[in-house]
């Protein structure tokens, strides 16, 4: 599974079952994705400080910051990044939660892989068309509010690079 720029989806797994992330990981890879791992909430946060992630799979409860923590401050470092919430330990109040911090998926363990492919592609796919839609909202607004035919180029094409780096 690529993107559409023939690149691999950037995955990035948080749980702390050590053996379900490798196991996972394997399995992504194996279907062309790229995978980043981390088994705990503030190892997930740091990575993703330096890498830009498609879809993360992001377990609910995990021994120090847990997957609504995660989701939240992972949110305000990529706001295009789509996070599907992945929990042995359902409930209606975290089910609520994650939604309403607009988890892409709400998915209870355990899962099939199949299924769970299926809405990673379905999350990229979301993510790209989110990205699609607020670059033509902006580029919109810079055209209706600069003049100048070179400053639209010079700031479309720093919007461009923008949007290049998400």
């Amino acid at each position: 599974m690529t993107s559409d720029k023939n690149r691999p989806f950037q995955i990035l797994i948080v749980d702390d079952e050590e053996d379900l992330v490798t196991f996972l990981a394997h399995r992504l890879r194996k279907r062309g994705m790229e995978v980043t791992t981390a088994l705990e909430g503030t190892s997930a946060l740091a990575v993703a400080a330096k890498h830009k992630f498609d879809v993360a799979l992001v377990d609910l409860k995990m021994p120090g910051i847990d997957g609504i923590q995660v989701m939240e401050q992972l949110r305000r470092m990529q706001p295009y990044v789509e996070i599907i919430m992945l929990t042995g330990h359902g409930s209606h109040d975290s089910a609520w939660e994650a939604g309403r911090l607009q988890a892409f998926r709400y998915l209870l363990k355990p899962y099939d892989f199949d299924d769970l492919c299926e809405q990673i592609l379905t999350a990229a796919n979301q993510r790209r068309r989110r990205m699609q839609q607020d670059f033509d909202s902006r580029l919109s607004d810079l055209m209706s509010s600069t003049t100048s035919p070179r400053d639209i180029i010079e700031e479309s094409e720093k919007l461009r690079r923008e949007f290049e780096q998400d």
